[in-house]
């Protein structure tokens, strides 16, 4: 799809138009991997009062929401078609619609006389090109997240994205006006379906009343993670940026945001296409977890559980710690009393999948058993089998880093890979093996600890009676 560019400098004609008002900040191409940037025009401060001026506000109208795109909709029959025949399902998804529109109606083929302008047509022809998250990557710089934490879900993400562009071409090509516009000449491809959606996911806010939006020019503000600014929403302004408290700016200064304080390493890369080197913050990391290969439940487990089958680790300095709801789920099995059943209804139907333990329904709280095996005789034993499989897991994850790293090396030698995707991908690479040696040490700390229970000693001790053959081996028990 052709994307036409307008430049940055077309911006204060646009917000003087569209009376969104600048307060002592503008936008400008900082020059560099940033890209676009709030600067300061005059020094700015807070220093001496209980609230930072208001730096930027725009208007409620201007804000693109759900309602927002609803109500365009209600104005524009063309879009209102596209929306029934592909939309109604995600805020991001109809979002992303609607920014597809804009660009629609901006490109060359206006002599087609579809849609309806709205400021939104030229704020979208301002945004920039290149849109750096790892799903705008090219096939070999994504090579570059082999062994991290991101690489499957990027590779879902990828998927997911062609599946989603793929529904959308058969709901639409029937439509004549969509026909002609994208795939009469092939005009639209996935490749703008995935730049659609880092759009949205780079430029998207939380908004505490409106949800999840796009709000223009706020979203030209960078990260950092100590930031000097804050947005909010304002139900008679619709959305201002705020200076923080306690702040002073010289000028030329950039005024930056916080895109989110506790966001890991890999959670910014996937989501803006950067890595905060300034942040000092605890070091997390998150690997997804599936059951045991011979574990005839892992099916069931997987379809019962309550969350995300995932074990987050959390480094704070010397301090680790893990937390994985799904791996004591994962390491129980029916002979410690864990139990699936359909269970049939008094009108003949059958009852959801449900989960007992030790003969009490659990289904609504499987992200709970960490808790629930704590009065349990046999505690230490699941939680040894819990530390192993993590241990397992994360020798696992260091392993593939390990075996990826020369052909990670030689990549930016034979393929062009852009700098900025070599830095970050490197440094995530750095933080996430330093991340699992840490995290594989206390672990295996852990398990000596474990080893030495009480209940431990004594399981394995009637375990060696009743296989008496098996003291003669030097083979390590396996907890799984």
């Amino acid at each position: 799809m052709r994307r036409e560019q307008l430049p940055i400098t077309v911006l204060p004609s646009w917000s003087k138009l569209n009376n969104v008002s600048f307060t002592g900040v503008t936008v400008e191409d900082l020059g560099d991997s940033r890209g676009f940037g709030l600067v300061a025009e005059k020094e700015l401060s807070s220093k001496e009062s209980d609230e930072g001026p208001i730096l930027l506000t725009i208007p409620h109208e201007l804000v693109l929401s759900a309602e927002a795109v609803r109500n365009h909709a209600k104005l524009d029959r063309h879009f209102q078609e596209l929306l029934s025949a592909a939309g109604g399902k995600t805020t991001r998804i109809d979002i992303m619609l609607f920014l597809l529109m804009q660009f629609t109606i901006a490109s060359s083929k206006s002599e087609q006389k579809i849609g309806v302008h709205s400021p939104w047509t030229v704020y979208c022809q301002m945004l920039p090109k290149r849109i750096p998250l790892p799903t705008t990557w090219s096939d070999e710089e994504r090579l570059m997240l082999a062994g991290t934490s991101l690489e499957a879900a990027i590779n879902a993400k990828m998927s997911a994205l062609n599946k989603e562009f793929e529904a959308f071409r058969e709901q639409t090509d029937r439509l004549v006006w969509c026909y002609q516009c994208w795939w009469e000449d092939r005009s639209l491809d996935v490749s703008d379906w995935v730049f659609l959606d880092a759009c949205y996911r780079s430029r998207c806010l939380e908004l505490p009343n409106t949800g999840e939006s796009m709000v223009p020019c706020i979203d030209m503000a960078n990260h950092f993670s100590k930031f000097a600014a804050y947005y909010q929403e304002v139900s008679s302004d619709g959305v201002v940026l705020r200076l923080g408290p306690d702040v002073q700016l010289s000028a030329s200064e950039e005024v930056t945001i916080s895109y989110g304080q506790a966001k890991s390493e890999s959670e910014m890369l996937f989501s803006y296409g950067f890595i905060d080197d300034t942040n000092q913050n605890m070091s997390t990391l998150a690997l997804p977890l599936e059951p045991m290969a011979d574990d005839p439940l892992g099916r069931a487990k997987i379809a019962a559980f309550v969350g995300k089958p995932l074990v987050e680790i959390m480094i704070d300095r010397d301090s680790v710690r893990w937390e994985s709801p799904f791996l004591y789920f994962m390491s129980l099995n029916q002979e410690d009393g864990l139990e699936f059943m359909i269970l049939q209804e008094n009108d003949g139907s059958r009852s959801p999948l449900r989960v007992f333990w030790q003969d009490n329904d659990v289904t609504e709280v499987t992200d709970t058993f960490e808790s629930l095996i704590e009065t349990h005789d046999l505690n230490d034993i699941f939680k040894l089998r819990a530390v192993s499989l993590l241990q397992d897991r994360l020798n696992q994850q260091l392993q593939r880093l390990d075996d990826t790293e020369e052909t990670v090396k030689s990549l930016p030698i034979l393929v062009q890979v852009h700098q900025d995707v070599q830095k970050n991908a490197l440094q995530l690479r750095k933080t996430e093996t330093s991340i699992l040696q840490k995290a594989l040490s206390a672990v295996d700390a852990q398990k000596t600890r474990l080893l030495e229970s009480e209940v431990v000693l004594r399981y394995l001790g009637g375990a060696d009676e009743e296989q008496p053959e098996q003291s003669e081996t030097n083979e390590e028990e396996d907890f799984s």
